[in-house]
């Protein structure tokens, strides 16, 4: 009788310290990040030597690595708004709003492809500067999609503003 009180207890404190055990890892985390694959093109190629700065709610984050293949990985926090920003010397500065805010209880969905076209500086030239401050797209849940996407009619809407000059492919 003593070794099955015993086992009972040890089983007992073992499955309340697993049920306490804290995500330490990523990978561990599944459904609690959304991953956000990028890559930056211009005039339809793959491109390099940009930067990208992360804002977390308005808060400078850091500057995001660029891989030697000219990619960049984020892994955003569920529930909360980004501003990724890319730059480049020589090219207009690209804002993406980033809302990464879930329907309730969903936990799979597919990681969010980021494809942004760099434009020149020049193409802005003395067009509408007021909306080269705005982001080129915002960017959140489609419950149509099934998947993180960008609004179709803002990304127009901006574009029209630019002199459709602000291709951007997201």
């Amino acid at each position: 009788m003593k070794h099955h009180f015993l086992i009972l207890a040890l089983l007992i404190s073992t499955t309340d310290a697993m049920s306490q055990r804290l995500v330490d890892k990523r990978e561990q985390a599944e459904g609690w990040y959304l991953p956000v694959h990028g890559q930056a093109f211009i005039d339809g190629k793959k491109t390099d030597g940009y930067l990208v700065r992360l804002y977390e709610e308005n808060e400078y984050k850091g500057e995001v690595p660029v891989d030697k293949k000219g990619r960049f990985l984020l892994e955003l926090d569920i529930d909360k708004t980004y501003t990724v920003e890319l730059t480049k010397e020589g090219y207009e500065r690209k804002l993406m709003l980033i809302d990464t805010q879930l329907p309730e209880g969903l936990v799979e969905y597919p990681d969010y492809e980021c494809y942004v076209n760099l434009t020149p500086e020049e193409a802005h030239q003395g067009k509408q500067d007021f909306y080269t401050d705005f982001p080129t797209a915002i960017i959140r849940w489609s419950e149509e999609m099934e998947g993180f996407y960008h609004s179709e009619h803002y990304l127009e809407h901006i574009q029209n503003k630019l002199g459709n000059v602000a291709q951007a492919s997201f």
